[in-house]
């Protein structure tokens, strides 16, 4: 623990700039600034945009400066942060003002109790795809098992799977090649990688199941998203066309190419959409369909299987 005196007339007195505001730390009083006191400025200054999520955000920033767990931050709380944490946090609070989400701004977040890099190219995982993994683990009991991932991301859905059935093997595809430099980052030597419009790039029937949470936000809303979203996120990885349907209708049409017989597939749905997206899978010969609701109560995950052999067109 370091000890500081804290004359009065040695003040913090740093400002940030910008167009849309201005922000000013001369009024801390302090040169050296504790953990304590770090978490007090974040919480206050967090709070307004945030709401009750500022306390948990302001611990996770200064987790991420001192590289340390929430219980050892606290237990630190006296100890001063140096002048390039200083730099970092007030660096890290401006950029979060500013509304970009703290996730990018750190580059890692959290999906399924474990730490995953993410960057602007991939969405930020939500707790809802959790919803879609533990379908596949509950349904899928066999102990080998091959996969597709169709717009892997960041490489959660792959990873976790993987991870929890040592002997599964995924092959994770994304049109983004970005993208797959993400979840290369992430993924074991249990999964591949393949850059490929959707299931494009594939011709054999040779996988057990197929997983996907495809881009589903209709044009309308689109509109209406959360600033946060829609001003940082990549549209390419939410549009699902006007209707917000376009990649269920390629998904329930191709996806049997690469099944083997009586093959499935998960995929994870918007809240409004449980009507339309089985509609789809039935007119393309789907079977055993079958919803499960989030937490809320919401539609969110889709499980059907294709019994017909798909014919080469």
């Amino acid at each position: 623990m370091n000890e500081y005196s804290n004359p009065a007339s040695e003040l913090l007195d740093l400002r940030f700039r910008d167009s849309d505001f201005e922000f000013r730390f001369s009024d801390l009083g302090f040169k050296f600034m504790t953990i304590r006191e770090a978490l007090s400025l974040l919480r206050k200054e967090l709070s307004a945009p945030l709401g009750c999520f500022a306390q948990p955000q302001s611990e996770e920033i200064l987790q991420f400066l001192f590289n340390c767990s929430r219980s050892e931050l606290f237990l630190s709380s006296d100890r001063s942060l140096t002048e390039y944490q200083k730099d970092q946090l007030f660096h890290i609070l401006k950029r979060r003002l500013k509304g970009e989400p703290l996730a990018y701004i750190l580059g890692k977040t959290f999906f399924y109790s474990r730490e995953f890099k993410v960057s602007k190219s991939t969405l930020i995982p939500r707790p809802d795809t959790e919803i879609l993994v533990e379908q596949v683990l509950l349904n899928e009991k066999q102990d080998k098992a091959r996969f597709v991932d169709i717009g892997i991301g960041s490489g959660i859905i792959s990873t976790v799977l993987t991870e929890e059935r040592p002997q599964w093997r995924a092959l994770g595809i994304d049109i983004s090649f970005d993208t797959l430099k993400v979840a290369k980052q992430n993924i074991s030597k249990a999964v591949q990688l393949l850059c490929s419009d959707l299931l494009s790039a594939l011709k054999s029937s040779e996988f057990d199941f197929l997983v996907s949470n495809p881009p589903y936000i209709s044009g309308n809303e689109m509109n209406v998203l959360d600033p946060e979203v829609k001003d940082f996120e990549p549209h390419l990885a939410l549009y699902g066309g006007s209707d917000g349907l376009y990649f269920y209708r390629k998904l329930a049409s191709e996806a049997g190419k690469v099944l083997k017989k009586n093959g499935r597939l998960y995929c994870e749905i918007g809240y409004n959409q449980q009507d339309s997206v089985m509609e789809i899978f039935m007119d393309a010969g789907w079977e055993d369909l079958k919803i499960t609701r989030d937490l809320s109560g919401h539609p969110r995950v889709l499980r059907a299987v294709l019994r017909k052999v798909w014919m080469t067109q």
